[in-house]
């Protein structure tokens, strides 16, 4: 079973930043780590989940409305840049990384082509998965550069199977872990990741346990949790 560190090691540390991220890395075992990017108002790769910047830092408004400049002042919010310059040693080493291109609210003219050209830059193209809710966006990746490895996302794993197969032509499916209502041999041909919707730092109470054994005998083959350090070693 893959376990993936959801935005880092997000239960314990804030989701998506250089302290997520390093203590996801330092974790024996873990297959990769999953992250958001969007793009600030000067163009820069910022790594951030929500379109709006209020639930995760003291600044209001939307992202794409604040240069990269102001990030740094006021938020622990990372460039990609950063990001890849702190992880490549460990990706270097196989560790995985899942980009996930938040464009479904805002479309970002030129975000995949200016993500993949810094992903290429690093050298790390075969150890990366691009990711979106947008399909829009996912396929000019597969088409931009048909080596990639892009996953469909989605709520349900038929809407995703339907993007993978027919628009797509990905090369995995991320559903939600509880819409995965397929049979077994219906999966044999893919690959499956399940996401969550666990409790989030600084929420420290009781995180939901998922039976890693059970997922995979249903055909999923990887997890994004926000606690992977908890199921590290235990299975």
């Amino acid at each position: 079973m893959e376990i993936w560190a959801h935005r880092g090691c997000s239960f314990r540390h804030p989701e998506n930043t250089l302290e997520s991220f390093e203590a996801a890395a330092k974790l024996e075992g873990l297959t990769g780590i999953e992250l958001d990017v969007q793009l600030a108002k000067d163009g820069e790769i910022v790594v951030i989940h929500d379109e709006k910047l209020d639930r995760t830092t003291t600044m209001v408004g939307y992202v794409k409305d604040w240069a990269f400049t102001d990030y740094e002042k006021y938020t622990k919010i990372p460039s990609l840049e950063q990001v890849l310059t702190l992880l490549k040693p460990y990706m270097d080493k196989g560790l995985m990384l899942n980009i996930e291109l938040k464009n479904s609210e805002i479309r970002y003219e030129g975000m995949e082509q200016k993500v993949m050209d810094m992903v290429h830059r690093f050298g790390i193209a075969d150890k990366v998965i691009y990711s979106s809710f947008n399909s829009d966006s996912t396929k000019l990746i597969k088409e931009t550069d048909p080596s990639t490895n892009v996953a469909c996302l989605a709520n349900d794993i038929l809407d995703c199977m339907n993007d993978c197969n027919f628009k797509v032509h990905g090369d995995a499916v991320h559903p939600f872990i509880r819409m995965v209502n397929l049979p077994k041999f219906a999966l044999e041909d893919i690959k499956v990741r399940v996401w969550t919707k666990d409790p989030l730092y600084p929420r420290e109470y009781f995180m939901i346990h998922h039976d890693l054994r059970k997922l995979e005998s249903k055909g999923i083959d990887g997890i994004f949790l926000n606690n992977p350090e908890d199921y590290l070693g235990k299975f």
